[in-house]
């Protein structure tokens, strides 16, 4: 049923009953975008944003957006990717996609999908940031979510969806652990909170269960 800075906090949040369907663990057989997720890109610059997502093989990085309500795609963006091989005993390897998308209206709202000709994400609506200082940003503020029993991502993806957040502040703790299991529970909580963080700004820093690997 779901659609598609740094700073030093917590905040507890309330577990709601909800039904989700949550995205499998990261699919090796597939091209199709995963563990979409988007940031701010230069803090003096609203009219940028980022798109990051990750593919099992090597192909393009393009993303394909328009203001909200247009049923055409008006703009591309190109970008790069890296492999990334994880420091497990399996040295599992994926391909990390990052497209910043530049000419956007501040506090307008857009559609993407990102990806390539072998495999195109589902559509996505983000809002660039507002322009100035005459506004109040909403934040969702939290550590430590872990990927299982996270009572706390219903409530999260929901309020996301109903407009209520402007960004997410993750300030560390990420799956418990993101290298567990040779990464794979890290593609897992990439996935679960892909309707939020492909939504909104999902803004994050390192806390101590980031260190393995020194911190990759």
């Amino acid at each position: 049923q779901t659609k598609t800075m740094y700073v030093a906090g917590f905040v507890v949040l309330l577990c709601v009953t909800a039904s989700w369907s949550f995205p499998s663990k990261f699919n090796p057989k597939v091209v199709v975008p995963e563990q979409i997720h988007i940031a701010y890109g230069n803090e003096s610059d609203p009219s940028q944003m980022w798109i990051v997502w990750n593919t099992n093989v090597s192909t393009e990085s393009t993303v394909m957006y328009a203001p909200a309500g247009v049923r055409i795609w008006i703009m591309t963006a190109y970008g790069v990717s890296r492999n990334f091989t994880d420091g497990g005993n399996e040295s599992r390897t994926q391909f990390i996609h990052r497209v910043k998308l530049t000419g956007l209206t501040p506090g307008k709202k857009y559609t993407y999908r990102c990806g390539s000709k072998q495999g195109w994400s589902k559509e996505f609506n983000l809002t660039a940031m507002k322009a100035g200082t005459n506004w109040s940003p909403r934040f969702a503020l939290y550590g430590d979510l872990g990927m299982s029993n996270a009572q706390s991502l219903p409530r999260l993806l929901n309020d996301t969806q109903a407009g209520m957040y402007d960004a997410v502040l993750h300030v560390g703790d990420f799956a418990y652990d993101m290298n567990v299991d040779n990464g794979r529970v890290g593609d897992t909580f990439m996935n679960q909170i892909q309707p939020m963080a492909a939504s909104i700004p999902y803004m994050t820093c390192p806390g101590n269960h980031e260190q393995k690997y020194n911190f990759s």
